[in-house]
């Protein structure tokens, strides 16, 4: 199957999430190699609708949020000012890992949300599917609504050195505001 041809990324998301410094899962570096910039940021989503979305997808999972494809270019051969290895595009989200989160455009606009994106906030279950624990801290890149009305968000998960370990969707029932009373902490997966 071919990717959405109306697929977008959020001009917020390129501006407050993959173009800014973060201490913890940082893409802007990543992405500024590839000469990619807040003073740019929209190249990025030109660049990736006319290298990823031609490409043809498969699904790889599926929850109540929507469905994961997995990325099927060839990162070997990067095209020009693309970034050097795997990157994913869809009407919201853009990951740095081989899945992509696919949701009704504009399904989730004016709805109020629990959490702010782009934040840390900790599970608050655990999601042995991809070897996550209760007390796990998950970075929120998006916010969905099931067909139900359950509220939920998109969730990328880092190691402890900033790699993608992990990119899901959960219920916000799934998770919990960090607090000043925590203490962050490392576990072997």
């Amino acid at each position: 199957m071919k990717l959405p041809a109306g697929a977008v990324i959020a001009e917020d998301k390129l501006t407050h999430y993959l173009l800014v410094r973060h201490a913890h899962g940082d893409k802007s570096a990543f992405l500024a190699q590839a000469g990619y910039a807040l003073e740019n940021a929209g190249q990025l989503p030109r660049d990736l609708r006319s290298q990823i979305l031609p490409l043809d997808a498969q699904r790889l999972e599926s929850n109540e949020f929507g469905q994961y494809y997995p990325n099927t270019r060839d990162t070997r051969r990067p095209k020009r000012r693309g970034p050097a290895r795997s990157h994913h595009l869809d009407h919201r989200t853009l990951v740095g890992r081989h899945e992509v989160r696919y949701t009704d455009p504009g399904h989730t606009e004016n709805i109020p949300m629990k959490f702010e994106l782009y934040t840390d906030v900790a599970l608050t279950r655990d999601l042995p599917e991809h070897r996550l624990r209760r007390g796990d801290i998950v970075k929120l890149v998006d916010h969905h609504m099931a067909p139900d009305g359950t509220e939920g968000y998109s969730i990328e998960v880092f190691n402890a050195l900033g790699e993608t370990i992990a990119v899901t969707a959960v219920p916000a029932s799934a998770l919990e505001a960090l607090r000043g009373d925590e203490v962050l902490c490392a576990r072997p997966l």
